[in-house]
Formats: structure tokens, sequence, C-alpha cells
């Protein structure tokens, strides 16, 4: 039972750990540079270099995030068939204290997650005829690369905040429904996460519509 909470404490709290790892990631390279190197670089370090230097980290930032989408999912898988199994015994024996929607929708989050980058390219069907999340890379000017390493690093939390949501809905099946506004809050994190991720459309639909752009 203890092993039982631990474990759902951490699910619980995947979407801190996934900021941490990411922030320990962007950390490495500044620690492992000498001190004097540093301080120099640190001198004439300006918001575009900042951007530049975490934008080349992205595809290794993106791959790590992605794993670990990887793992909850399976243990989401494995969760919901213990519950399941749980749920077959207690209706054995009349009892009310286990609903099917609780290992229902750990083993949906756990589906999703394990086909992740499936599962975001649908969410974006759903806003956009044809996505193109990639489609900012065509400009090559310095100004246009800047604002390319910027959606850059929207993408990434982006998918972490689509991974988080799915975290949240997985825990909305419970006996309660889960925590009051949990559903809302979990979609929020899923549609937010969507519009991050392709947000090279987002922004031109937004453009489109105050009349910036036509």
């Amino acid at each position: 039972m203890l092993c039982y909470k631990m474990l759902q404490k951490v699910v619980r709290n995947s979407g801190c750990l996934l900021l941490a790892l990411l922030m320990l990631m962007l950390a490495v390279p500044v620690f492992a540079a000498d001190a004097n190197t540093a301080a120099s670089q640190i001198q004439g370090l300006n918001a575009q270099d900042m951007i530049n230097r975490i934008a080349g980290q992205i595809p290794s930032l993106m791959r790590m995030v992605t794993a670990v989408g990887y793992v909850i999912g399976m243990y989401f898988i494995f969760f919901g068939l213990l519950k399941l199994k749980q749920y077959g015994e207690t209706r054995t024996m009349m009892s009310s204290q286990h609903h099917l929607s609780e290992p229902l929708m750990y083993l949906i989050a756990g589906a999703l997650l394990l086909y992740l980058p499936g599962s975001v390219q649908v969410g974006m069907s759903t806003f956009w005829a044809e996505p193109s999340p990639y489609g900012y890379l065509q400009e090559q000017d310095q100004w246009s690369q800047f604002i390319n390493n910027c959606f850059l690093v929207i993408q990434l939390f982006g998918t972490i905040a689509f991974i988080r949501g799915l975290v949240i809905l997985s825990h909305s099946g419970g006996m309660h429904g889960g925590q009051q506004g949990q559903f809302a809050k979990g979609m929020t994190h899923l549609i937010g996460g969507i519009f991050c991720i392709n947000i090279y459309q987002f922004v031109k639909v937004i453009l489109f519509t105050v009349g910036i752009q036509s």
C-alpha cells in the first residue's frame, strides 16, 4: 500500500518532474563550463543568445520528454489493469467502492501516452485540416530564425502541457469523479498544449481574426 501511494504521488506530480528535468538539462552545460569562461559568456549574453542556445537543445529535450511520456503511459496501463482486476473482484462481492470509470481513464490515458506522436497529430487535426507545426522553418533571415527558435521552445512546453493534461485526466475518473474541476483542468492543458505545439498556425489564425494578416 505504501509503495502504491508513493507511485501515485510521483505520477500526480509528473508535470513538475518534467519541468525539473528540463531545467536540469539546461543547467548541465553551465556547471560544466570553466568559471572564467562562464563569467565572460554571461557578460556578453543577451535574450537572443539564450533562446538560440536553448533551441539548440530542443531535439534532445523533446526526446527526453517523449520518453518520460512513454514511461508514464506504461505505468498507467499497468495500473489500469490492476484497477480493472480490483473492480472485477469487488463486483463479485457486491461492493460499490470501485467504479469502472477509474480503470478506463487510466487505460485510455496510458494508450494515448504510448502513442504520443499520433495522439498529438490527432489533436492538431481536430483544430486544423492540415496542421503544419514546422512551417515556420522556411524562413532563414536572422530575425525569423530568432522567432523560429522561440516557437521551438514553445513547442517543447506545449508537449509537456499535453502530457500533463493526460495525467490530470487520468485522475478524473475516481470514485468521486476526482477533484472538482479536474476534467476541465486536464482539457485546458490538452488544448493549450496543442495550440503551443502548432503555434505557427495558431498565430496565423489570431492574425487573420484581428485583421492584421490577410
